[in-house]
C-alpha cells in the first residue's frame, strides 16, 4: 500500500492559518503573523464608518507588532516620527526599542498603512466635502445661490432680508482686470462674513450682489458697521447699495421687495441703502 504523502509547504500554511496567527512572543510576532496583522488592518479600512475608528486600528496594529503608541510629548529616540493620530486629537506615536524584531517589522509595514489609512479618510469625508462643494460659493467661501434659496424658504415674518449690489462694478473689470475684480469680490464677502452675526445668513447670490437674511430688524445699523468695515478693507474705492425688505407682510416676496428697493437705491444715486415699501411685495 503505498504511503500517503507528506503534506506540502502549502498545505502546512493553509492549514496553520485556520487555526489562527501563534502568540506573541515577547520579542516580536513571527513573520506570518505580523503579515496576518497588517492584512487585517488594512482590510478593515474598508468597513471604517467614522474617522476616529483609524487611530483605533493604528494602535491595535502597532501593538499587534510588538510595538506601544506613546504621546508624541513624550516620546523618546525610539520613537517614529510617524503620527498615528491623523490629527484626531493630541499627536501619539509609535516606538520601539532601536534593535529588535517589532522596531524593524514597524519600518517594514507601518507606512504603507499610514498612507492607506489617509486615503480612507479622504474617501470617508469625500461625500461631505461634495456637499459642502454644492452650497458654497467657491470665489467668495459663502453660501451659494442654491443655499441662500433654502434659507430664504424658511424666512420668519420678523427676519429682514438685505440684498447688496457692488457700485460701478464692472468698471473695476474693465479697468483693473478681472482678477482685481475677483479680489474685491472675495474681500467683500470676508467683511461680509466679518461682519453678520453667527446666527445670520449671508452669500452670494450672482456677480457682485450678496443676501443677508438677518434675524429681526437692525438692517440699517449692519450696514452702518459693514459700511466702516468695508473702507477700511477695500482695495479700490468700490462703494454698495442696499435695499431692504422686511419679512412681514409675506416672507416669500422678501427677497423680490429688497431687490426693488436695491433698484431705487441706485436710481438715487447709489453708495446708499432703501427700505421696501408696501407696493413692493405685490
Amino acid at each position: 500500500m503505498t504511503e500517503p504523502a507528506c503534506p506540502t509547504a502549502a498545505a502546512e500554511k493553509y492549514e496553520g492559518s485556520m487555526r489562527g496567527p501563534p502568540a506573541l512572543p515577547p520579542d516580536g510576532p513571527p513573520a506570518d503573523a505580523a503579515l496576518s496583522a497588517v492584512l487585517d488592518a488594512t482590510r478593515a479600512l474598508l468597513w471604517i464608518e467614522t474617522p476616529a475608528a483609524v487611530p483605533a486600528m493604528a494602535r491595535d496594529l502597532v501593538e499587534r507588532l510588538g510595538g506601544r503608541v506613546v504621546a508624541a510629548a513624550a516620546a523618546t529616540g525610539d520613537a517614529l516620527p510617524v503620527d498615528v493620530s491623523f490629527g484626531l486629537g493630541e499627536p501619539v506615536l509609535p516606538t520601539a526599542p532601536q534593535a529588535g524584531v517589532p522596531r524593524m517589522l514597524l519600518e517594514r509595514h507601518l507606512p504603507a498603512f499610514v498612507r492607506d489609512a489617509q486615503r480612507a479618510l479622504e474617501l470617508l469625508d469625500r461625500p461631505s466635502r461634495l456637499a459642502q462643494d454644492a452650497s458654497i460659493d467657491p470665489l467668495t467661501g459663502l453660501a451659494n445661490r442654491r443655499t441662500l434659496g433654502r434659507a430664504l424658504g424658511r424666512l420668519r415674518p420678523e427676519d429682514t432680508v438685505v440684498m447688496i449690489d457692488l457700485d460701478h462694478f464692472k468698471a473695476v473689470n474693465d479697468s483693473l482686470g478681472h482678477r482685481e475684480g475677483d479680489n474685491v469680490l472675495r474681500l467683500f464677502g470676508r467683511t461680509l462674513a466679518g461682519t453678520v452675526r453667527a446666527a445670520e445668513q449671508v452669500g452670494r447670490y450672482g456677480g457682485d450682489e450678496f443676501v443677508v437674511i438677518l434675524a429681526g430688524d437692525g438692517a440699517e445699523r449692519f450696514l452702518a458697521r459693514l459700511r466702516i468695515e468695508w473702507m477700511r478693507a477695500r482695495p479700490c474705492p468700490v462703494t454698495f447699495s442696499a435695499g431692504l425688505a422686511a419679512g412681514r407682510p409675506d416672507p416669500r416676496k422678501a427677497l423680490h421687495a429688497a431687490d426693488l428697493a436695491l433698484y431705487r437705491a441706485k436710481q438715487e444715486g447709489r453708495n446708499r441703502w432703501v427700505r421696501a415699501i408696501e407696493e413692493d411685495y405685490r
